[in-house]
């Protein structure tokens, strides 16, 4: 699996390249955009879920945004909600997670995550790498994201062989020329 997590300022036809992205096996999308309030958070989760086909559509931090957009799951930021919170205001949602280490992916899968996003394990703009050594110990439960500088392939298979389960991706939906193409290639290379 691939997680497109959205950022619409790094292109200015997000909808359209959902559709062509979503058009790829296995790839699922978290709507991500901090800076966004309530009422315009809920209109790009929309657009952004009437576009996806049937790939998940996973909101970030907002509970009620992904009840009122109907989306597949919630993703909680480390600081964000506890997982059981967000269970109990939406039982039908799939909780996901970040986290920044081994420990603490450990307790979020069994705290019930269905989903743990653990990273960054290469270095991004904003942090530095934490590195796929976490990778090695297993979760108990849910799938293990690799987050953070997965740009290409070479990255998306150095964390698959790290041990994490899926892949989440950002610059590479939203800066390529042909969005669909760079997410295959990584699809490609993780299976």
């Amino acid at each position: 699996m691939i997680v497109v997590i959205t950022d619409r300022r790094l292109c200015d036809d997000l909808p359209d390249r959902v559709a062509a992205i979503a058009r790829v096996p296995g790839v699922a999308f978290q709507v991500r955009e901090k800076d966004l309030d309530g009422a315009a958070l809920l209109a790009l989760a929309r657009a952004v879920i009437a576009r996806a086909g049937a790939a998940p559509v996973w909101i970030n931090d907002r509970v009620d945004v992904a009840v009122l957009a109907g989306a597949h799951g919630v993703h909680l930021p480390e600081a964000g909600l506890p997982i059981a919170a967000a269970r109990a205001l939406a039982p039908g949602l799939a909780i996901g997670c970040s986290r920044h280490s081994a420990d603490a992916a450990r307790v979020a899968a069994e705290d019930g995550a269905d989903l743990v996003q653990l990273g960054p394990i290469f270095a991004t703009p904003g942090k530095p790498a934490i590195g796929s050594a976490p990778f090695a110990a297993r979760l108990p439960r849910g799938t293990l994201v690799a987050v953070g500088g997965i740009t290409g392939p070479d990255e998306a298979r150095a964390a698959i062989r790290a041990g994490a389960d899926a892949v989440a991706v950002i610059r590479a939906a939203w800066t390529s020329a042909d969005p669909a193409a760079a997410i295959a290639t990584i699809a490609a290379a993780i299976r």
